[in-house]
């Protein structure tokens, strides 16, 4: 069958929620090209899936539309029922589909935003630690108020 014989077969339901998954598919490539681009700290590359997620997101949108403008107000579960049994099937099938594409695209993000919070909480320890190398201390005193000779870990390690 032909793409166009098929979907002549498609409900609007099922046209839509095709969109909808395969913008997902498209959404789960670039979330793992966003998790690369973020172990690989190429900011440049970063941006440029950023921008296409927003461009695929804007895309879902669309596509949800659609699906709630097939849905009409009818639950989905009703909408799939009242469908032709070989359209039933794959409408349902193509939801479930849908249902696990989205878990999986949340899991992905959580990954990712994780690796983020690391990475900034490694600059920030670092940024930390350098200031306080630069930062004139003041001197520490002994009991008797005589300065105690303070020697930095990092030049001389037997301390």
């Amino acid at each position: 069958m032909t793409t166009s014989a098929v979907r002549e077969h498609q409900s609007p339901l099922e046209a839509a929620l095709l969109d909808v998954h395969a913008t997902l598919a498209a959404l789960l490539v670039a979330s793992d090209e966003q998790y690369a681009a973020v172990v690989a700290r190429d900011h440049a590359w970063l941006e440029n899936v950023t921008r296409q997620q927003e461009r695929l997101s804007s895309r879902l949108e669309q596509a949800e539309s659609r699906r709630l403008a097939a849905l009409d107000g009818q639950p989905l579960r009703s909408a799939i029922a009242l469908l032709p049994a070989d359209q039933a099937f794959r409408t349902k099938s193509l939801n479930d589909s849908i249902a696990l594409a989205v878990n999986e695209l949340r899991a992905r993000q959580n990954h990712t935003a994780s690796l983020l919070e690391q990475s900034i909480d490694l600059v920030s320890h670092t940024l930390n630690f350098l200031q306080r190398l630069v930062t004139v201390q003041s001197p520490a005193y002994g009991v008797r108020g005589v300065p105690v000779s303070r020697q930095s870990l990092l030049v001389d390690g037997r301390a």
